[in-house]
């Protein structure tokens, strides 16, 4: 039983239509080569060319695509390719010249480089790790079914139609499919990743997205660059199987059969070995998943022993093919076969030449049994690709090896002709084209002694990701109460004076409260639930008592006593205000106020302790610092917004503010230190060291006696050198009063309006 969540089965279905749709599209031109070479009058080895661009530019645009997908809207960006390869069948429906089709071939492959890697992205967040071999094994079989589909509609509709009318009959359904998709909400990215099922619970998005420096680590990825390098190894079998067996069978072994069923009877005895394709995936993809849940690896292995397995398979069901001499039929075919009896001439074809030729029983078995093993890499390559890369990076790590796939299918088409040449037949080109599963097969191996590993850092990185994420949403929250603090601190300064301003505060700030108190009760988070519910009834109760003192002092027969009475009860209320909790900002100018209220301590200490002062001048420094790192992440935070809100404007300028007046603070704290730290090194020159104040702190401190008036009685005997520290001592009094002069800021009014 799938695991996959129903809101998402309708977005999946209608992406898995729209692939299917548009692979139909790409082999649909396959069956018509001969009617649009004698349409167009053009040679030969021009004929695959068409297909080839379309090839290698669904290569080159899924990369595009692919990047773009993992960075921006991917329902928008699914359209945008369904679109492009929709208008591209209409032009290929439409073309009057080999220019336009090969042009409208072109415009199809930009769009199925989009369908493709964006299609299976999003089908991948909706897919449990666990069924992932399952699903796209499914998947290549709606691949293999609509590629039948497509050469079917070409075979058998496009001759008693036109060949053009397949390709109208598939631009009509997409665009349906398309207008649907306006109004599905596609599943959010990485919804399906263990590690992230705690984000979807409490509705919260993965909101990773690709950048260009990520590019470099999808590639340096071990599983990512072996599996890229044999998907073009890979291809290049399937390539020639798939454009090429139909082709041999009607031009080579078929070519006595009677034209009218010709083409049909090879396209029939090309597709059976197609059904081991189709039970392939179904096998293999579970077995896939069986074995995934016993090891991680394991889908990597089970490709690897099928693709070995595949390559001798092949190998014996090309070799049991054989030309087929019409004669030894036995069948009376009439010159003209009438269109309303040819399926009962390519049945009895179809049986005549399995009774005659036996080999092709064989051919049929091994085929058979080969396509389905080889179906095993097939159905577990995607599921592995998933399991091993980000879910910011699945669209761009599919187009990468798409890309590879592609070329190497693109090539293999571009020189058929020359291999054929070569080789002497399409024959020798397919048995050739076999040992290419040869490489693809050892990369395999080197995957699945990889692909663990893989896994492993991105568990890693998707657990850490959430914990961030989590604790980002909570701090986001903690923002919001944060605002709300600062409008009930703000709301004290017009309590008395403007009760329209007043209100709006509080109401905005109790709105506050209620959305984070809500939000907190839905995703659980029970301290961030219990702290906004206490604030938002301590602020209703405020609001309340002060409104309701308004009330009373609107009454004209009040004395003036009773209005005492209750403009002090104002006033107490602005004090329960200035006592309740209290914003990060409102915070950080407490501190900046507490780092100055050191400062004003260590002024008075100057006289009687300067061990003391020096303590206190260091403590507002440290103040300082930390406050001034505070307001720089707040800052930082607001710079990462694109466009700041007119109240989150003048909360940042209020900010600027308070870090330019710390900066300043801190600055002229320093100089301070510094300077009386001189007077130490001044007075330690003379003879007087830190340890002999210690002593005479004690006797100062107490008793509340000047320090230099100690110093000069005790310890200075002659005149010059009561002087010397007289006018040292002096000093000090003019640093603090210099400060004083570079302090221009004190207490500076910070409201936010």
């Amino acid at each position: 039983m799938t695991k996959i969540a129903k809101k998402d089965l309708v977005p999946i279905i209608l992406v898995v239509l729209l692939l299917f749709v548009s692979i139909a599209c790409a082999n649909m031109l396959i069956p018509s080569y001969a009617a649009i070479e004698k349409e167009f009058n053009i040679p030969e080895a021009l004929i695959a060319i068409p297909d080839a661009f379309f090839i290698l530019f669904s290569a080159f645009f899924a990369l595009i695509w692919g990047y773009y997908t993992d960075r921006i809207d991917r329902g928008k960006v699914i359209m945008g390719g369904a679109f492009s390869w929709t208008i591209g069948m209409l032009l290929t429906s439409f073309s009057t010249s080999f220019q336009i089709l090969l042009f409208s071939r072109i415009i199809s492959g930009a769009g199925l480089g989009c369908v493709l890697p964006v299609g299976y992205s999003i089908i991948s967040d909706a897919i449990p790790p666990e069924e992932r071999s399952g699903w796209f094994g499914m998947l290549a079989i709606l691949s293999s079914i609509s590629n039948g589909i497509g050469q079917a509609l070409s075979s058998f509709l496009g001759p008693a139609t036109s060949w053009r009318f397949p390709f109208l009959l598939l631009a009509i359904i997409s665009i349906f499919i398309i207008i649907i998709l306006f109004f599905i909400k596609i599943p959010q990215r990485g919804a399906s990743e263990d590690e992230l099922l705690d984000l979807a619970e409490l509705s919260l998005e993965y909101s990773y997205k690709i950048s260009t420096s990520d590019l470099a680590q999808i590639i340096r990825k071990k599983t990512n660059r072996y599996l890229t390098i044999q998907a073009f190894f890979a291809i290049i079998p399937g390539t020639i199987l798939v454009y090429f067996l139909t082709s041999m069978f009607a031009l080579h072994f078929f070519v006595e059969l009677p034209e009218e069923i010709r083409l049909q009877t090879a396209s029939i005895f090309a597709g059976m070995v197609g059904i081991g394709y189709i039970l392939g995936n179904i096998i293999l993809s579970r077995i896939g998943d069986a074995l995934f849940k016993r090891n991680k690896r394991n889908r990597a292995r089970l490709a690897t022993v099928c693709i070995i397995i595949t390559i001798p398979l092949y190998l014996m069901t090309m070799f049991f093919i054989q030309p087929i001499n019409v004669d030894k039929l036995n069948i009376n075919y009439p010159d003209d076969i009438p269109a309303g009896e040819t399926w009962n001439y390519i049945i009895l074809t179809v049986g005549a030449i399995f009774r005659v030729y036996p080999s092709y029983i064989l051919y049929f078995i091994f085929g058979l049994i080969g396509t389905t093993i080889a179906a095993g890499s097939v159905a577990n390559r995607n599921a592995i690709l998933i399991d091993v890369n980000m879910p910011e990076h699945k669209g761009t790590a599919a187009s990468f090896f798409n890309l590879s796939e592609q070329i190497g299918k693109g090539i293999t088409l571009l020189i058929s002709f020359m291999l054929i040449m070569w080789l002497g037949s399409i024959y020798n080109m397919m048995v050739f084209a076999i040992i290419f599963w040869i490489p693809a097969a050892i990369l395999w191996y080197i995957v699945s002694k990889n692909v663990e590993d893989d896994m492993f850092v991105k568990s890693r990185i998707l657990t850490e990701r959430k914990q961030i994420t989590l604790i980002d949403y909570i701090f986001e929250l903690e923002i919001q109460m944060d605002r709300a603090i600062q409008k009930v601190q703000d709301s004290k300064y017009y309590l008395e004076s403007d009760t329209e301003k007043f209100n709006k505060l509080l109401d905005d700030a109790i709105r506050i409260f209620v959305w984070v108190e809500r939000e907190g009760e839905s995703r659980s988070i029970t301290n961030i639930e219990k702290k906004a519910g206490m604030l938002k009834r301590n602020a209703l109760l405020i609001k309340e008592k002060t409104n309701t003192i308004h009330n009373k002092l609107k009454d004209k027969n009040l004395n003036i006593k009773e209005k005492d009475l209750l403009y002090e009860q104002l006033r107490d209320l602005k004090l329960k205000i200035v006592e309740s909790e209290k914003s990060t900002f409102g915070e950080l100018q407490t501190f900046y106020e507490v780092a100055y209220l050191k400062i004003v301590e260590a002024r008075l200490l100057r006289n009687y302790d300067l061990i003391k002062c020096m303590i206190k001048i260091n403590e507002a420094i440290s103040i300082y610092h930390r406050t001034k790192h505070l307001l720089k992440e707040r800052m930082e935070e607001r710079s990462d917004k694109d466009k700041l809100s007119e109240e989150e404007s003048i909360i940042s300028e209020k900010e600027k503010d308070l870090y330019e007046n710390c900066t300043k603070s801190l600055t002229a704290t320093v100089k301070l230190k510094n300077e009386i730290e001189s007077v130490f090194t001044q007075l330690d020159k003379i003879g007087i060291h830190q340890e002999d104040f210690a002593k005479i702190t004690e006797l100062t401190s107490e008793y509340e006696i000047q320090i230099s008036s100690v110093i000069v009685d005790t310890l200075a005997l002659d005149k010059k050198l009561k002087k010397a520290i007289t006018e040292i001592l002096q000093k000090i009094e003019q640093y603090f009063n210099e400060y004083d002069e570079s302090f221009k800021i004190f207490l500076k009014d910070l409201r936010v309006y």
